[in-house]
């Protein structure tokens, strides 16, 4: 029996399986036939390596407190990854070299502004028009309380921003972006989880000062990738670790089941039988309830996502940027992001993805090229030359399309009734013998810090 049976492929489980061998325990990782590192594993396409999208790192604020016993995690705190912000921030500097982001930007009515959507600059929120009256502090809608408020186990997003941002700074800065995103589902979006679709949630008073051109107390939150710009760096070295690691057995082959015999799990793969009185597990959900012999469970609210990969002639580029957002009805790219301009890297073809989501499945369905748009709206964001429609088999010859990735479900819109859902199918899976980590922990618990937390506290239990 290794000291370590960890089931699935997610961060959380590399994480902990490389904890573990560097400390001398014999571990067992099976990841069922999936990408180990899963969606931060990024892609190579052509023989290039992309990120899904943006993913960036996160590190602490400067003078951080010491970190609590990692036992204490509680994932039905929200961001409760930020206790151990420390710690995640050593785990990441110890295996790739960071290097900050560019402040991202975001388009707002054809001009670009540091963004407000994800960093926190509210620059763009000058001259608009302030809440009236601000919502009071008793207010149970009050920003104040997005984190643990009772009201917000239950508030949506939509009313919520519009109590503590007034209706101005809603309906222009911040609707047009959930609309292109989330599209109907966004009726559905849970307040307290507006980050899952990188939507704010200001307080009335932070958002008064901005429109007045005060100074406001929340800091710009930065992000931070590798020196070459790919994330995914992280895992596939992590990965590589763990292959050649002696006390690691790795198994890539599917699992045929996991069931209870005595005081052990048993999981079967095709070539051999594993037990363990509780193995962590790592899996999408209905594949874990699956193999747990559990009934599924109603699937909830969810958002599509297309990601169109390709490479832009660097020196076509007239308006360069890290990281775009786009909030204008008028465009159905919701997101641009280059790689090679967040991580300061001079390339001749810049690594560039283009995400698109309820808007671009709109135009999916009614017939139109995605991702044709995607190249036009993406000619018009980075102030390419215009050419002719048909060259290069994209419509621009500066542009080198190398996938358009779809997923009609990518992005999960929590709602009161699927973080109930989430819990409860925790608890059975609990019941069951097995320790859930990543989304099987609840919602909102498969970002990449919350993932290296798990990781790390997992090894101090197997430990």
């Amino acid at each position: 029996m290794p000291d370590a049976l960890l089931v699935g492929a997610n961060l959380a489980a590399l994480v902990a399986a490389g904890e573990l061998a560097a400390a001398g325990q014999r571990v067992t990782l099976l990841t069922d036939g999936r990408p180990p590192g899963g969606h931060f594993a990024g892609l190579v396409v052509d023989g290039v390596a992309f990120d899904t999208g943006m993913v960036t790192l996160e590190r602490p604020a400067s003078g951080a407190q010491p970190v609590p016993a990692l036992s204490g995690y509680d994932p039905d705190r929200r961001y409760d990854w930020t206790r151990y912000a420390a710690a995640v921030d050593r785990w990441q500097a110890g295996r790739v070299e960071l290097r900050r982001t560019p402040t991202p930007q975001v388009l707002v009515a054809g001009r670009r502004h540091p963004d407000h959507l994800m960093t926190d600059r509210l620059d763009v929120l000058a001259g608009a028009e302030p809440p009236a009256p601000l919502l009071d502090r008793a207010d149970p809608r009050h920003a104040a309380d997005k984190t643990t408020g009772k009201a917000y186990d239950e508030l949506p997003y939509r009313e919520a921003a519009r109590a503590n941002h007034g209706p101005d700074v809603q309906a222009r800065l911040v609707d047009p972006f959930l609309d292109s995103v989330l599209g109907s589902a966004a009726e559905h979006l849970l307040a307290r989880h507006h980050r899952s679709a990188w939507l704010p949630l200001y307080w009335p008073a932070t958002v008064a000062a901005a429109t007045d051109h005060r100074p406001t107390p929340v800091p710009e939150h930065a992000f931070w990738t590798t020196d070459s710009g790919l994330v995914a760096q992280v895992v596939t070295g992590l990965h590589a670790e763990l292959a050649a690691h002696p006390l690691v057995t790795l198994d890539h082959g599917p699992v045929r089941s996991v069931r209870r015999e005595g005081d052990a799990l048993r999981v079967h793969t095709d070539g051999a039988v594993h037990d363990h009185p509780a193995p962590a597990v790592g899996l999408p959900r209905d594949r874990a309830r699956e193999l747990l012999g559990l009934p599924p469970v109603p699937v909830g609210s969810a958002a599509p996502v297309a990601v169109l990969c390709c490479l832009v002639r660097a020196d076509a580029v007239r308006d360069p940027a890290g990281c775009l957002l786009v909030v204008d009805p008028a465009v159905v790219a919701y997101r641009v992001t280059d790689q090679d301009a967040q991580a300061g890297r001079d390339r001749a073809w810049r690594r560039v993805t283009v995400e698109a989501g309820a808007a671009g499945q709109r135009l999916a369905d009614s017939g139109g090229d995605l991702a044709r748009r995607l190249v036009e709206d993406l000619v018009g964001l980075l102030g390419l030359p215009h050419a002719d429609p048909g060259a290069g088999g994209t419509g621009h010859p500066d542009v080198r399309v190398l996938r358009l990735l779809r997923a009609p479900r990518a992005l999960a819109v929590p709602t009161a009734a699927s973080v109930a859902a989430d819990r409860r199918s925790r608890d059975e899976l609990l019941g069951a013998g097995a320790v859930p980590t990543g989304g099987l922990l609840g919602t909102g618990l498969n970002s990449l810090a919350d993932q290296v937390v798990q990781g790390l506290a997992l090894a101090e239990r197997f430990g």
